[in-house]
């Protein structure tokens, strides 16, 4: 009898152990990266394209970004290491549609676009923004604030796209920049996705099943 049960222990904690095995093969968690970048990273001198010279700087996976989206002289973003409420800042020469573009062709992944920084170079001054969804070409958030050249201005976005997301800034030439663009990227359904479950395991533990029935049969006396 204490032999039925030592056997029948070591069945049960073999069958918690196969079971564990089955959930985390059939489990496939997508976690969210986050990435936050910065002009003072790119290690440019002022004035630099950035594309030209950084291409895709901040890119992460799945994600591209685009510093001249327009393919335009005039709005392609350049460097600026300091003097802009107190950071560096990617500015263009002239303007009110100064873009930057993230994006991705993968069919399974998602961005979020949590937040960027403007900047104003002098006193302070109006530094219009707007953030386009690129899965609906339309504008999700736009607006005109005061920056004071003191501090930048952190905005809030927090909004998430299959596509992607273009950022246009400016009004005043290269008075205005963007720094700090943070951003993540995630699996659509960041939850569980299933992957077959080999026959093999379902196999052993149907057997195991089997046996731990078996052991705690009654014994005859």
């Amino acid at each position: 009898m204490v032999f039925l049960n030592t056997v029948n222990k070591i069945f049960i904690h073999a069958l918690k152990t196969t079971a564990l095995i089955i959930i985390l093969t059939n489990s496939n968690i997508v976690n969210a990266t986050s990435v936050n970048v910065k002009i003072e990273d790119m290690g440019l001198s002022n004035w630099s394209t950035i594309e030209q010279q950084k291409p895709g700087f901040g890119s992460n996976g799945p994600v591209v970004l685009d510093w001249d989206p327009n393919n335009s002289f005039y709005t392609e973003l350049l460097v600026w290491n300091n003097g802009y409420s107190g950071q560096g800042a990617a500015i263009c020469w002239q303007g009110e549609d100064c873009a930057l573009e993230l994006s991705t062709l993968e069919t399974d992944i998602s961005i979020t676009l949590e937040s960027f920084s403007i900047g104003y170079y002098g006193y302070g001054g109006i530094v219009g923004y707007d953030v386009i969804d690129l899965d609906t070409s339309t504008s999700i958030l736009t607006d005109t604030p005061w920056i004071s050249g003191d501090e930048s201005t952190l905005i809030t976005v927090n909004s998430t796209s299959d596509t992607g997301f273009r950022i246009l800034f400016g009004y005043d030439g290269f008075n205005g920049g963007i720094n700090d663009i943070s951003y993540s990227h995630h699996g659509k359904d960041p939850v569980l996705s299933s992957v077959p479950i080999p026959t093999t395991i379902w196999l052993f533990g149907s057997s195991l099943i089997g046996l731990i029935r078996f052991a705690r049969q009654p014994t005859l006396v």
